[in-house]
């Protein structure tokens, strides 16, 4: 059932006819359109009655916990580590009564005694601490974690409850990853650092002592070098096409060993696996082999939305976070379908654009776009088509239709580095073209069709991917020749801006766009800026302005705060329609012609008719 909330908050607006409110605004929850019940298990303990537990991290926007399932009923443990800050959950154990955890704003070493059922806080070795990938556990018993942004080694000692941070590695300011450190079987960590470039660090765990050890030929290309443990108990790597044996001072290049295999859980005369889709936990004999499915309470994680983005044949399509799954809601009996994932990038659905051919998607990452057709079979042979993904480049914001019939997108570029680049899509036949680095060490977010001028609209923005260290200081918007595949000329609506947003084309031509807390009218005719404003909102929400203007008036819609607002055309004006609390989490909106909003609220979709 459609929950109802009638919103009787702020109603007052100025006396305009376009803004004019005289009742309530109903904010309606659809429901929540993809919950994944497949979990692997990672971890095996008993309970205070000695029996069995399978243990596995939970995140999602409910909240971030450990789940525990026991293996005898089914049941479901839950120890709840929200407060702690949500991040990644990386879990350890020693032994069968304790659980280990790092998670956390800053990271935190916890530790679970699962017969007691306590929680205990073990510290944050360094600050700030807010993200992580993989894990170590070296030959002396103790966890290690690389984090972010300061690429520090932190570990903890389940002996004796220590933590320790042993420092950040790289001398660069633009490294700030450490992913996946290895331990060898002489206790040195090895420590791929990223993302700008890529560098390996050998970390003695006795000593302290660290040093570099790439050579200068496979330290330039972005991203950081892989390495794993081996059966002989050395680590092996490899950067690029170049694949090494790990040494404290150096890499022997040409000598390899494949991963050592991955140990089985075992529980007992047991070998647990994975939760499925209907909530079953496999569990296969040691002895036999035969596996046996053992139902569980697990209700699944759900997962947040990322993207809201457009209605075709009376059903709004939209994306998740983490992995990347498409969705859909049809207006017309309700029905919320999850249609699995369709984007080649894992882990975000950035948008989705309404095309006559089809549904096009960007995602992330490395920046995608790909094409499927909602009205056949996702399943049916070619229907899902991956058209380009661009090297050097992560996170496609916005899909839009040119005025050449072409579909553009404009991206931020990999971590650590500068420079977007402008990707055109042929619909007709998929081909594609890349322009990097249209504006000099600046990325690409809004951009719009301009038909008059047979160019495309567009802002950028000083920052780069994820860590890295802006150079330019200020951003601009441009618009770009489609014919010419050149800017024809730049602009700064909003002097000393260094990120301008969404920019939406309205009804009269004009050109709205989001500069921080302010916007702008910009008349690309005579290329001048003709009104700035200050936004009524603080805070605004992603992609922070609908697509389109909507309505009979044209407004062209926003969120931001806890409020949706308006923008007028007719006199730039810029007013909050309404409230709810609801919006204070949205992320992902779009606004259909007929004024109705869509947007997702965590992993919930959520709805307000505006139209009056």
């Amino acid at each position: 059932m459609i929950a109802q909330r009638l919103v009787l908050g702020l109603l007052w607006l100025a006396a305009l006819p376009a803004f004019a409110a005289d009742g309530g605004f109903t904010f309606e929850d659809l429901g929540e359109p993809v919950r994944l019940r497949e979990l692997q298990m990672q971890t095996v303990t008993r309970d205070a009655g000695g029996g069995y537990m399978a243990w596995s991290d939970y995140e999602a926007p409910d909240k971030h916990a450990l789940v525990g399932i026991h293996l005898e009923s089914g049941d479901v443990t839950w120890v709840d580590l929200t407060r702690f800050g949500r991040t990644h959950i990386q879990l350890f154990q020693t032994d069968e009564s304790s659980l280990y955890a790092y998670t956390g704003s800053p990271g935190h070493f916890l530790k679970y005694d699962v017969a007691k059922r306590e929680l205990k806080d073990l510290g944050a070795p360094t600050k700030p601490a807010s993200y992580w990938l993989g894990s170590a556990v070296g030959p002396d018993g103790k966890f290690y974690m690389g984090t972010y942004p300061q690429a520090a080694l932190v570990r903890c000692d389940p002996r004796t409850g220590k933590v320790e941070n042993l420092g950040r590695l790289s001398e660069d300011p633009k490294q700030c990853y450490l992913l996946f450190p290895v331990a060898s079987a002489d206790n040195i960590i090895y420590c791929p650092v990223g993302l700008h470039h890529r560098e390996l660090w050998a970390v003695d765990a006795t000593t302290g002592a660290k040093k570099q050890i790439l050579p200068p030929a496979l330290t330039k290309a972005q991203g950081n070098p892989r390495v794993w443990l081996a059966a002989d108990g050395h680590v092996y790597g490899e950067s690029g096409s170049a694949k090494f044996r790990c040494h404290p001072d150096r890499i022997e290049i040409g000598k390899t060993q494949p991963p050592a295999p991955r140990k089985p859980l075992v529980a007992g005369d047991k070998i647990v696996g994975s939760i499925n889709a209907a909530g079953k936990l496999a569990l296969t004999d040691v002895k036999t082999r035969k596996v046996t499915l053992l139902q569980t309470r697990y209700e699944g994680m759900p997962r947040s939305i990322f993207s809201v983005s457009c209605e075709r044949d009376g059903k709004i399509y939209g994306g998740t976070f983490s992995p990347a799954i498409t969705f859909c809601y049809d207006t017309r009996n309700g029905q919320l379908t999850n249609l699995g994932r369709l984007s080649t990038a894992p882990i975000q659905v950035y948008d989705t654009l309404n095309h006559p051919s089809g549904l096009f998607l960007s995602s992330y990452m490395l920046a995608s776009v790909d094409f499927f057709d909602p009205s056949s079979p996702v399943k049916k042979t070619g229907n899902l088509r991956r058209i380009v993904t661009v090297a050097g480049q992560e996170r496609p914001v916005q899909l839009a239709l040119g005025p050449d019939g072409m579909i553009y997108t404009g991206t931020f570029p990999s971590k650590g580095r500068l420079g977007g680049a402008l990707v055109r899509v042929n619909p007709n036949d998929f081909s594609h073209k890349v322009w990097v680095n249209v504006i000099t060490n600046q990325s690409l977010f809004g951009l719009t069709a301009v038909p008059e001028l047979g160019g495309l609209f567009c802002s950028s923005s000083t920052r780069g991917g994820s860590s890295a260290i802006p150079t330019e200081k200020e951003a601009c918007v441009f618009l770009w020749d489609c014919q010419r595949e050149t800017v024809a000329f730049r602009a700064q609506p909003v002097p000393g801006t260094k990120h301008y947003g969404a920019v939406v084309r309205a009804r009269n031509g004009l050109l709205y766009g989001i500069a921080g807390t302010q916007y702008y009218a910009f008349d690309p005719a005579q290329r001048k800026v003709v009104f700035t404003g200050t936004l009524p909102v603080k805070s605004i929400r992603f992609p922070e302005l609908s697509d389109e203007p909507t309505g009979p008036r044209g407004l062209i819609y926003g969120v931001g705060d806890d409020a949706v607002f308006a923008i007028d055309s007719a006199d730039h004006s810029a007013k909050i329609i309404a409230r709810d609390d609801s919006l204070r989490r949205a992320f992902g909106f779009c606004v259909t012609q007929d004024e109705t909003l869509y947007y997702g609220c965590g992993s919930r979709l959520m709805r307000c008719k505006l139209g009056r």
